[in-house]
């Protein structure tokens, strides 16, 4: 059994990764949180429930003018033609719209700005305004903004459509939000529209790294690695597509079963991770993800140094208890006693599965009893390895923990899970439980809990064997490697 897994709680996101602008955020969460926007070519309600029509819209607008507005509007009819100062104006029309909600001041500022460029065509403030108002329009599914939008961003020039989000990531973005509300699940639409915001701007990471998500979440790990590859020869560096590409590695490598079968694809994962840093090296989650993997690789100083880092970054309870169980991992018990104190004392719960794995891997067993009855107790389904942990911890603190197992409810995520499960309630013979061993995973478990077997019947020499072979495999995170080594110990001595 692995270590528990990360949270999250380090990585923070605007819902979907490349989402970051505040416009984009704010739709994304009114969308998700039941604020839905009006568009504005609709009947619009102000702070007062106030419904406007056109004309009450116009008409409202034109009685709550401000002093500046009524100004600019009056120096635009003699300087009909002044574009610095049709710039102004519509920039004070979408301040109104933005207190008023009115829809009216919208309206005008579009009007002025697309007379700006048929003045001064081409010029970027201008386009990249009035297009990130149709792009608005595209996020909130509005009739032809799709072609407006595209119309202006192909008037901007290449540099200046980096600046912009494409407008199929408006489309995709208004049907992905459309598919949340309605419970609906179709990819493809959405495939379709990051593909096409690729080719629209194709040196952006954005489209890249989230289709490459997509793919990755329904499985399709070489079409994520492909279209990351391909974001790769066509973009500048950056956090974002490095840890996208090394992500989708690690994925990739745990999707087979057993990350540990798959060495070259962690150490690629090691690779991106470690590009990504210079980017944005106060990212906590890149330095979890580069801890974890260093730990897999056996490089245990660099593994060490990387949590010590992401606590510095963040230190929380959880990140401090995931640098005890580094520590507790390789045998250094004073050290991971010390810092699951310290996450204790910023509020690491009892019942948090560190302390008794921590305790069993010093062969601590009395204390291991105490937190693994709370742990006990806060559930309510368990797994395998949690009858196998109850049996385990109360063999050696001479406990009985049968009666909290038998009132949670049981359930395998695997048919490994089942087998384990099997061969530890003697439903399954060793030749068995060793026959349905697959993997350089499947064979620790199969090992670990064959030698402990033998341990308790007294067949040492078998034992001795068979904790051996479980520390061959190398799977560097299962618990079974540390609890392998303390009953080898005993044996010595």
């Amino acid at each position: 059994m692995q270590l528990k897994a990360y949270d999250g709680k380090n990585s923070i996101r605007c819902g979907i990764p490349f989402l970051r602008t505040g416009l984009v955020c704010a739709v994304l969460a009114s969308a998700l949180f039941g604020c839905s926007q009006v568009p504005h070519n609709a009947p619009v309600k102000n702070q007062s429930t106030t419904v406007f029509t056109t004309d009450s819209a116009a008409n409202l607008a034109i009685e709550n003018k401000t002093a500046e507005l009524l100004a600019l509007e009056t120096r635009i009819k003699t300087e009909p033609d002044n574009a610095e100062l049709l710039y102004e104006l519509s920039l004070a029309y979408l301040a109104e719209n933005e207190k008023q909600k009115n829809p009216y001041y919208r309206a005008q500022a579009e009007k002025h700005l697309r007379h700006i460029l048929h003045l001064v065509p081409g010029n970027p403030s201008t386009l990249k305004l009035l297009y990130n108002l149709y792009y608005e329009d595209v996020v909130a599914g509005k009739d032809n903004a799709y072609t407006k939008a595209h119309n202006i961003f192909m008037q901007m020039s290449a540099a200046h459509r980096l600046e912009v989000n494409a407008p199929s990531l408006g489309v995709f973005l208004q049907q992905y939000l459309e598919q949340k509300k309605s419970g609906d699940d179709n990819p493809e639409p959405l495939h379709r529209a990051l593909l096409a915001a690729i080719h629209e701007q194709p040196e952006m990471d954005k489209a890249y790294v989230q289709l490459a998500r997509m793919y990755r979440e329904a499985s399709y790990y070489p079409l994520a690695l492909a279209t990351l590859k391909l974001g790769e020869e066509q973009v500048k560096p950056s956090e974002d597509l490095y840890e996208a590409i090394a992500t989708t590695y690690e994925a990739s490598a745990e999707a087979s079963g057993c990350s540990y079968e798959k060495n070259a694809y962690l150490k690629k994962a090691i690779n991106y991770y470690q590009q990504a840093v210079p980017f944005a090296p106060d990212n906590a989650s890149l330095h979890y993800a580069l801890a974890r993997l260093f730990l897999d690789q056996n490089q245990y100083q660099l593994a060490l140094h990387e949590s010590g880092i992401l606590i510095e970054l963040d230190p929380s309870a959880d990140n401090i208890a995931f640098h005890a169980q580094n520590y507790s991992m390789l045998g250094n018990h004073g050290k991971a006693y010390e810092l699951l104190a310290q996450a204790t004392q910023k509020g690491l719960a009892n019942t948090d599965p560190s302390h008794h794995e921590i305790y069993m891997n010093a062969g601590d067993w009395q204390k291991a009893a105490l937190s693994f009855t709370d742990y006990l107790q806060s559930q309510q389904n368990i797994s395998v390895y949690d009858v196998a942990k109850a049996d385990i911890i109360g063999q050696q603190a001479d406990l009985d923990f049968s009666s909290l197992i038998t009132q949670r409810k049981l359930g395998f995520r695997s048919e490994w899970e089942a087998a384990v499960y099997a061969y530890w309630t003697n439903k399954m013979s060793r030749n068995q439980f060793r026959q349905n061993a697959s993997n350089r995973c499947e064979r620790t478990e199969y090992f670990f809990y064959s030698g402990y077997r033998d341990y308790r019947a007294g067949n040492l020499p078998s034992a001795r064997k068979l904790f051996s072979a479980a520390l061959a495999q190398n799977t560097y995170r299962f618990i079974e490697r540390p609890l392998a080594k303390h009953f080898l110990n005993g044996l010595d001595h």
